[in-house]
């Protein structure tokens, strides 16, 4: 019997737990909804109090426009309906009035008047005519006397309908969906309120938060008692919804909470009976966890090592430098500092001719070398992107010790990289930011460095350069540029000028290059050299070569048309190796030419050396696509960068265009003469067609012609002329030296996008 009442005791007492448990949470659970139901309430009658006066003082400004309506005797809005009323029943409309309504309205006024006696202006109402709540105002309106009567006094009264005037009030939208309203007239000394218009029930609302309505100033209601909208939410102050949420909520948390006490309860006993086999598996389970934090400690040195190292370098990365710059900035104390940002010419180049993996490893050769040049006691060297490293040096004596480092840095590279059985020559692009002494962000020394990194990539005798305030603006400069350069086109700011081609022989125009400029609305006419670099980086190249090609193939049929018939000439554009990776761009030409009636050989490109080397298979491509469809080709600059005998021949090319012929009376035989005559004679053995530009003087264009050169281009012909003027000069035929146009000085011709074309004569001629 013991034995059962003790499992009776133990079976009763397993509860108790859940059971405080219980009474506890729905104890605090009961006064936290409580709290919760009750400042809900307050809220909602704070913000109902705060929607009451305002839509109060919405209704007040009608009021004062009826009554200032009753003044003026003009209405202030189109419903107001006003007229007036002298002594002795004698009435005058005024605006839209019933004179029904209005000797109602009189009548209502004379009876509450003799109840109770208003000041001079006064409003009446509501009032109710009909099915229609009115509102009237009047003020006082005297007549002057006249010779047979005494002066006249009476009123201008003005009215609305109440729907009328809470509609202009907007009275809906102030109180909300979400809210009751009532508009009431109460008279508390006898406990009375009569409701005008209400949203639900047609009568006073229960609790409401009140809006006291005032009559206008120097006015007064007639009407015994205060005019008061009335509003309460529509669910009430304590919404049940809410109330029967929080308590669902409490029930259904105090269920889970008196659940998981008698469970925990339960499984205590469980766990008592198996301590015991836990004790003795602890020994073992320490042992392991001593591994596994082993393991863990490992895995994260791995991580972070992975996190702020480059995976191939093995150099910090950009995460790491940003980090410790930011420190050494943030612990400076009168330390002067250097970051030098890297950037390896070429690199791109590389990876497309020997593979990523022959660029990865240039990394890697290229950063051990800095390692070596670089203290790594006062340095931190890391991997900033894919060509580029980012150097930061500390505790530097002077300004001057940068460049210097930079000449160092600059030195390491100059013995050649072995990659994959190929041994190059690698240089390096360096832009450096030195701060002394002002306090300055870590992001803000890197976009220095980034700005001194761009402004050496632009030079081509300096490799290494250091951030001035200058560069600063610059670099705004060209960040407006670029932002107008996108809507140049749809506003029409792009123009060409056309410079001819000449047949030395006879000084017959046989062609023109089109050179591209950009009217720029505040900066004036700029040359290419200032644009068609931001045009490439930003891809707009494409799309202003298109316009380019378009316009010239329309202006080659237009002068076909106005031309003589069986005159033959040609126009050229420069294609930019941005244009060369369009898949389109052969179909775009040959779509002009057909649409525009130009036959292919009017139209041909010209093409630089330094556009085809950085991509070179795209370019043979692209090229013999264009070749295809009919349009010849120019090699342009030969004579300067590369000249590659290699492209003449790679490249399906039908001209080359030799640049800046230094020959005449004062050139060496052996100087620019001889190298002239050498270029000419090349491209006429390769079976291509030497085109001279530049030319400046008489003496050169003779020497030229001795040479075999044929065709040439230059300010001593021609100047760059517009359209017509361009025309003129195909016109004119032979007549020796071309009269000159408008002079625009221009020593870089090919930076500019130009047009020519050749007749299959001339070109016979050159051969």
């Amino acid at each position: 019997m013991r034995l059962g009442l003790r499992k009776t005791f133990r079976r009763h007492t397993s509860w108790m737990p859940a059971v405080l448990v219980f009474a506890t949470v729905a104890a605090a659970g009961s006064r936290l909804v409580f709290l919760s139901v009750q400042q809900h309430a307050q809220q909602a009658r704070h913000a109902a109090e705060g929607t009451a006066a305002r839509c109060a003082r919405a209704i007040e400004r009608q009021l004062e426009a009826l009554a200032l309506g009753a003044a003026s005797g003009h209405a202030t809005h189109s419903d107001f309906n006003v007229f007036e009323w002298m002594g002795g029943g004698s009435m005058r409309i005024l605006s839209r009035s019933d004179p029904a309504v209005a000797q109602a309205i009189v009548s209502d006024w004379q009876a509450a008047a003799s109840a109770a006696r208003p000041a001079a202006a006064a409003l009446l109402g509501p009032v109710r005519e009909g099915s229609v709540w009115l509102i009237a105002a009047r003020a006082p309106l005297q007549r002057p006397a006249t010779t047979d009567a005494a002066p006249r006094v009476g009123w201008r009264i003005a009215y609305d309908s109440l729907d009328h005037l809470l509609a202009r009030a907007r009275l809906m939208q102030g109180v909300g969906a979400g809210n009751d309203f009532a508009l009431v007239r109460t008279d508390r000394n006898v406990g009375y309120s009569q409701a005008f218009i209400a949203s639900e029930g047609g009568g006073p609302l229960r609790d409401p938060v009140v809006g006291l309505i005032r009559a206008p100033a120097g006015s007064a209601f007639i009407s015994p008692g205060t005019l008061e909208l009335q509003i309460r939410p529509h669910e009430g102050w304590y919404p049940t919804r809410m109330l029967a949420t929080d308590i669902g909520l409490l029930a259904l948390v105090a269920w889970l909470l008196t659940f998981m006490a008698h469970d925990v309860t339960h499984r205590t006993a469980r766990l008592r009976v198996s301590l015991a086999t836990t004790r003795r598996q602890l020994h073992t389970a320490q042992q392991k966890l001593v591994r596994e934090i082993e393991e863990r400690e490992s895995l994260q040195q791995s991580v972070d090592r992975a996190r702020f190292h480059d995976a191939f370098t093995g150099l910090p990365n950009r995460y790491y430098f940003m980090e410790q710059l930011d420190r050494v900035l943030r612990a400076r104390r009168d330390r002067r500092l250097c970051v030098f940002l890297i950037a390896i010419d070429r690199f791109q180049l590389i990876n497309e001719t020997l593979g990523h993996t022959a660029g990865d490893e240039l990394m890697v050769q290229a950063g051990r070398r800095f390692q070596r040049a670089v203290s790594a006691a006062s340095s931190v060297l890391a991997r900033w992107g894919g060509d580029q490293f980012a150097l930061l040096v500390r505790d530097l004596r002077s300004a001057d010790e940068a460049p210097r480092l930079a000449a160092e840095l600059q030195a390491v590279l100059q013995e050649p990289f072995d990659l994959r059985r190929h041994r190059l020559g690698i240089t390096a692009r360096i832009g450096m930011s030195y701060l002394e002494s002002s306090p300055q962000r870590a992001e803000q020394l890197m976009q220095e460095a980034d700005v001194a990194l761009s402004f050496a990539r632009r030079q081509e005798q300096v490799n290494s350069v250091m951030y001035s305030p200058a560069m600063g603006g610059d670099a705004a400069s060209l960040v407006s540029l670029e932002a107008d350069l996108h809507v140049a086109l749809e506003r029409r700011q792009l123009k060409l000028l056309f410079q001819p081609i000449v047949a030395l022989r006879g000084r017959q125009v046989v062609g023109a290059e089109a050179l591209l400029r950009w009217v720029h609305p505040i900066e004036g006419l700029l040359r290419p050299d200032r644009f068609l670099p931001i045009a490439e980086e930003t891809g707009v190249i494409v799309p202003i070569t298109r316009w380019t090609i378009r316009t010239v193939c329309a202006l080659a049929g237009e002068w076909r048309r106005r031309l003589p018939a069986g005159t033959d000439f040609y126009l050229t554009v420069n294609l930019s190796a941005a244009v060369l990776r369009d898949p389109e761009l052969s179909d775009y030409v040959a779509d002009q030419l057909a649409e525009m009636g130009v036959p292919p050989q009017t139209l041909k490109f010209e093409l630089t050396e330094g556009g085809l080397i950085s991509n070179v298979v795209a370019a043979r491509e692209t090229l013999e696509r264009l070749h295809h469809t009919g349009v010849e080709l120019m090699l342009d600059d030969f004579g300067t960068g590369y000249s590659s005998l290699n492209h003449l021949q790679l490249f399906p090319f039908d001209y080359v265009k030799i640049d800046r012929p230094w020959v005449g009376a004062g050139a060496s035989a052996h100087g620019g003469t001889g190298l002239a005559s050498a270029m000419v004679q090349l491209a006429a053995s390769l079976g291509l067609t030497p085109i001279a530009e530049v030319i400046e003087s008489q003496a050169t264009a003779d020497a030229l012609e001795e040479m075999g050169c044929h065709f040439g281009q230059g300010n001593f012909f021609c100047a760059p002329v517009e359209a017509e003027d361009a025309l003129q000069c195909l016109a004119a035929g032979h007549g020796g030296v071309l009269p000159p146009g408008e002079y625009e000085e221009d020593d870089s011709p090919t930076l500019i996008l130009p047009a020519g074309m050749i007749t299959e004569e001339d070109a016979a001629q050159s051969g």
